[in-house]
């Protein structure tokens, strides 16, 4: 049967809702593809920081993307052999270990890309003299705006379970992870990768929250699209845009122009 322009559009754009859905599924019901994807936001930062070259950055694109693309199909196996019977069963088993070792094995061979290509830059980083001592180097000068990009995750992770420090920490949380992404890929002139770690954090902020909007609207998890995640991306895209615009304002025309000038 041939679909018209429009319904075929339709059917492309549904598809790729579909697959939305299942990296959201994935990421709120596996722990290990959340880790997978901060370490993720880890290694494009430091990527950014040693302005790696094409080619090994190539490299670490690909490793980075395989981890979470093997997490996904491994969900995918442990759900299709859940759907069979939940009795156990040896030939069940193997499946979903294999599937795990699959994750396994991609995991460690991202690790030890990530190793050769970043662990030399991190040795001649701290082996070179500074030239200007008490200013930081542009390098480090983006190291720390690494490490500020994942602290923002990791001080919003901290303090979530805290009642009442819930919703300030998720707007610190989500401003200074846009503010030091943008400052961070401003100074290292990479846009492409502004683009790939703002999806990113967006993406595990949304994961962090949710399991405490889940909890304060009392409903179980059933697909993706329910209230609370929406509750949790109405509050995570405005202020991660505000800080976005606040660390380039910073960046462009604030304190840091003057530092960099």
């Amino acid at each position: 049967m041939t679909l018209s322009p429009g319904r075929a559009t339709r059917e492309v754009l549904r598809s790729f809702v579909y697959a939305f859905e299942g990296l959201l599924y994935t990421m709120h019901t596996q722990r290990n593809m959340r880790f997978h994807i901060f370490f993720a936001i880890l290694i494009l930062a430091f990527m950014v920081s040693f302005n790696i070259p094409f080619y090994e950055r190539a490299l670490l694109l690909i490793v980075i993307c395989l981890v979470p693309a093997f997490e996904i199909i491994n969900t995918s196996i442990e759900s299709q052999a859940d759907y069979v019977g939940t009795e156990k069963h040896e030939l069940i088993k193997r499946a979903k270990d294999t599937a795990a070792a699959a994750v396994l094995v991609m995991a460690l061979t991202a690790m030890a890309t990530g190793g050769y290509v970043l662990l030399p830059r991190f040795v001649n980083f701290f082996q070179t003299v500074n030239p200007t001592p008490g200013k930081l180097t542009s390098v480090g000068l983006r190291l720390v705006m690494t490490l500020s990009v994942c602290g923002s995750l990791m001080v919003f992770w901290i303090f979530r379970s805290v009642r009442h420090l819930f919703f300030p920490a998720l707007a610190l949380g989500s401003l200074g992870a846009g503010a030091t992404t943008a400052i961070l890929c401003i100074i290292g002139k990479d846009p492409s990768t502004f683009i790939a770690l703002g999806f990113l954090n967006v993406l595990e902020i949304n994961a962090f929250a949710r399991s405490e909007f889940e909890v304060r609207i009392k409903k179980e998890w059933v697909r993706p699209d329910l209230p609370f995640d929406v509750a949790g991306l109405r509050t995570i895209l405005p202020f991660y845009i505000i800080g976005t615009i606040g660390g380039m304002w910073f960046t462009w025309w604030g304190p840091l122009a003057c530092y960099l000038g």
